[in-house]
This record gives C-alpha cells, structure tokens and sequence, in this order.
C-alpha cells in the first residue's frame, strides 16, 4: 500500500525525519517514493493500523491519505490518471484540494477530479465516506484518499499557560513532541530527559507511551515537573533533583535521552561555566544511554556541537528559527 503524508511545511527537514523516526518506532518497513517540502510518499506492506498508531505521535504532518497518483498540474495528463486510478471504495464522496501554487488555479483541477471521481456517487461535504484529497503545487499535483487528519490542535491546548505549574522559557508542546519523536522512542522504552524543568519533553513522552524520567538541579521545577505530569495524567514516571553527574548513581541506562541544554544563564547552571556544564553533560548523556541508543539534544550554539563529538555522533542536525534573535540547534545523535 501507498501513503501520502501531507507535511506542514514549518521546516525544511524536520516533517520527513519525525515520519521516518515514527515508521522505525513502530518497526515498519517501507521503500520511499518520493520525498521534498511538500509531501513524503512510502509504499510499504504494514497494514493500516500501524500507519493510524503513527498518527497519534505526528505533529509536522496535517493529513496521510491512501495515495492514487501525482502528475504535472496539467488538465489532460491529470484526465488520464483519474482514468486509470479509481476508487473502488463505494459510499459517498467530498472533493477538497490544497492549493500550495502561486500560479495554479485550483477550481479547474477540483472539477476534473471531481467530473471523474463523483459520477455515480452522492456528494456529501459534511460526512462522506470517501474524501479526496488534492495537493496542488508549482510542479505537482499529488491526489489520495484521506486516511487520517492530525489532530495538531492538541499542543496548543499543552501550552504552558494552560499547564498547573510553568516557565516561560519552555518548548512549545509542538517542538517537544517532535524532538521525542525523532528519538524514535517505542511503547514502553525508557527516555530520560536529564534537564527536564517543568516537564515539558516529558509530557510528550508519557503520551507516546514511553517509560519517562527526569531530573533537574533545581528543587521547585521537579516539584513543579511532577504537578504537570500529573495533571496530564501521566502514571509512569520517576524524577530526580540531581546534578547531570549524579544520575546514574540511580537509574539504568536508558533508549533515549531527549533534553533542552540549559541556555547558559548562571541560574540555570548554578553558576558553573556553561563549556564545563555541556561537556559534563554530553559524557554523562553518553554514559547513561544503551550501546544502540539515540539521543536528542537542543543547542543554542552551533559550537556545542563540535563538543558533543567527543562522546556522541551527530546524525542529523535540524536549525531551526525560534524567533529572530534565537536560532535552535536540534541534533539527533547515536551512542
């Protein structure tokens, strides 16, 4: 079977790196069709269910659809695709298209797919059995049947503000989501995030259904960490309120470590040089993950990387723009 992952867009690499760390999570096996900002396509033999499991972690994709064909967004050759790509699911339908292009006129392309896709069948736009999906860009037009709609609402209600206990510095339930995901954390692995504040990776984390732990040096945001975890009804849990050194004087090693490095103000360090903290840091990451294990680490300077790789090999490296004055580093690291 064929899957269309409509992508947000937000990022350039992030979207296609958070599926294929969510397909390897649910061990599924898959050949890419085709991969750039817009969309990523797979043909794999794992069955639906899996490909539903993977959208409860999603949070850079709005839609995957059952694919039917892409083409150039010209009238005939999309004409002849409709003639050779049916839908052989019978029920009621709903046309809805996406228009990404500058230059495209959607209109036309609804009414091709709709003249070939609607004939003997009831159109219902509010409840149909079938909805076909179009993705319109400058050079591609990519059709398919919904499958499943992201339900990327859920992290603006996991704001801070709405949270028992909060800090303004914390990631957004979005950003938190992703870096778990990029762990390619699985049910019931155990992810520790060693800087965890407030929680907010954590929250993400327990959600996924992964075992959590997390530790900070500051009393007040293990106590606030555990307000949150609670309030989300997360069970299964230990915190800490341990220096980054001291960790593993109490746990096992871990699958994942996902964690926010401290920005360096002396609050957060207790005053110990921001160099020394990460370098303490990224040995005891790497001391505290299994031999196969991924790590997820954000930065917000592009030098720490270099420093990490004394202890951990950088796989992949996500910049991502905060705001205008703060750039975030995401790197993605194996034992």
């Amino acid at each position: 079977m064929k899957y269309l992952f409509e992508l947000s867009k937000e990022h350039n690499t992030i979207p296609t790196s958070e599926i294929i760390s969510c397909l390897k999570a649910e061990n599924i096996n898959f050949k890419t069709i085709e991969i750039n900002e817009d969309v990523f396509i797979i043909d794999t033999l794992s069955n639906i269910a899996k490909i539903k499991n993977i959208s409860k972690r999603l949070s850079f994709t709005y839609y995957i659809d059952n694919f039917l064909f892409s083409c150039k967004p010209e009238k005939n050759i999309i004409k002849n695709e409709t003639i050779n790509n049916k839908i052989e699911t019978k029920g009621s339908i709903a046309v809805r298209c996406k228009n990404r292009s500058t230059k495209i006129n959607s209109q036309k392309i609804i009414e091709i797919l709709a003249d070939a896709y609607t004939d003997k069948r009831t159109v219902d736009l509010k409840d149909p059995d079938i909805e076909l999906r179009g993705l319109i860009t400058d050079k591609k037009v990519y059709i398919g049947t919904k499958i499943i709609e992201i339900d990327r609402s859920q992290y603006e209600k996991r704001k801070v503000q709405f949270r028992p206990y909060f800090s303004p510095i914390s990631l957004h339930p979005k950003i938190a989501r992703v870096m778990v995901n990029l762990s390619s954390i699985r049910n019931d692995e155990v992810l520790l995030d060693p800087f965890c504040g407030t929680g907010g990776i954590l929250i993400e984390a327990g959600l996924v259904g992964a075992k959590i732990i997390g530790s900070d040096i500051e009393k007040k945001m293990i106590e606030g960490c555990k307000k949150n975890l609670d309030f989300y009804k997360i069970k299964n849990f230990k915190l800490f309120c341990k220096d980054i050194g001291e960790i593993g004087n109490n746990i096992d090693k871990v699958d994942a470590v996902v964690t926010d490095m401290p920005y360096g103000k002396s609050t957060t360090t207790k005053g110990e040089g921001v160099e020394n903290l990460y370098n303490r840091a990224f040995k005891n990451i790497s001391d505290l993950l299994k031999e196969d294990g991924i790590a997820v680490i954000g930065l917000s300077n592009k030098y720490y990387i270099s420093l990490s790789e004394n202890y951990l090999t950088p796989v992949e490296i996500h910049e991502f723009k905060a705001h205008r004055s703060l750039t975030r580093y995401f790197v993605v690291y194996k034992n």
